[in-house]
């Protein structure tokens, strides 16, 4: 109990005082940094501090405010970085900076220059998405719209075998424009599956993607809850809440075993559902409670 109350005394301290350090004798240093300061970042931080369980002390800066002193903190030092900008930010520093990155997408991690370095993925995975997408609807196919054509692994597939699903994919590039795109896999498919990809679905094109899929009669299931908000029927997605556990899980193995190499990424181990009752009623779709449906999805996941 006094464990967890001198926790939440240091998570409000690294709130009011940004770039302070609390500190803690004999405990691993971890610099926590945040491409911005917001709700998202600062709750993740609240939860990854109380549930980091080995000796630890922290220090909370923003990307902006990191400099070069920093690449020379030593190896009693471990870096937390929150979202493109800090993942970047902390890359730069050089030497031999060891860090734990979220708040980014699979895309975004494929195209960053950031070597070997453990992250949480905002994506979920993909069986999970085909998973939620039968369990909430029953469908029988899934289009998604890819800048590149993705191939299934071996659990993948088996997924979609035992679903008894069809995944169909239609690539945009260059040539085709987004909403044609789109109106043949609504045609040809009973759900879009809105994937993590920012080329494809962004503040331009959001509107027209759910407006388009609303008129079609054909419901769009999301990454994200704001398209929830924005007319998505629904969204499986990992809240600041599930990302700061996942870390804190990380960290932990980390601090207990500083020497020990952590995966180079891992999709979101937690997530979060948001459903959009008034689109399921203007589409005639009943859907299942959400703590039906999070059961039986995870009973598919065991």
């Amino acid at each position: 109990m006094i464990v967890n109350r001198l926790k939440l005394l240091l998570v409000a301290l690294l709130w009011l005082l940004p770039g302070m350090i609390v500190a803690q004798q004999g405990a691993a240093h971890i610099v926590i940094v945040k491409s911005s300061d917001n709700g998202y970042f600062n709750q993740s931080i609240e939860i990854l501090i109380s549930h980091v369980d080995e000796a630890a002390t922290f220090e909370v800066v923003l990307a902006e405010n990191l400099d070069s002193e920093f690449a020379n903190a030593g190896d009693d030092r471990f870096f937390v970085a929150l979202g493109e900008s800090a993942v970047k930010t902390v890359a730069s520093l050089g030497g031999k900076i060891s860090s734990l990155n979220a708040y980014i997408t699979q895309e975004q991690y494929q195209q960053l220059d950031i070597g070997y370095q453990a992250t949480v993925l905002l994506d979920q995975p993909l069986q999970r998405y085909l998973s939620f997408c039968k369990l909430l609807l029953g469908i029988d196919s899934v289009g998604v719209i890819t800048t590149g054509k993705f191939d299934l692994d071996r659990r993948q597939s088996d997924q979609l075998e035992r679903l008894q699903i069809e995944l169909n994919q239609y690539r945009l590039d260059p040539l085709n424009k987004l909403l044609p795109v789109l109106r043949g896999l609504l045609q040809q498919n009973d759900v879009l599956l809105m994937l993590p990809r920012q080329a494809i679905y962004n503040r331009d094109t959001l509107k027209g993607v759910l407006l388009t899929s609303y008129r079609s009669r054909r419901p769009a299931i999301s990454y994200s809850p704001a398209h929830v908000k924005a007319g998505a029927l629904a969204s499986i997605y990992s809240s600041p809440v599930d990302i700061g556990r996942h870390l804190a899980i990380l960290l932990n193995q980390k601090l207990r075993n500083p020497a020990g190499r952590l995966p180079a990424f891992q999709f979101a181990r937690y997530y979060s559902i948001a459903t959009n009752r008034r689109v399921a009623r203007a589409l005639g779709i009943s859907l299942p409670g959400e703590s039906e449906l999070r059961a039986r999805l995870d009973a598919l996941e065991r």
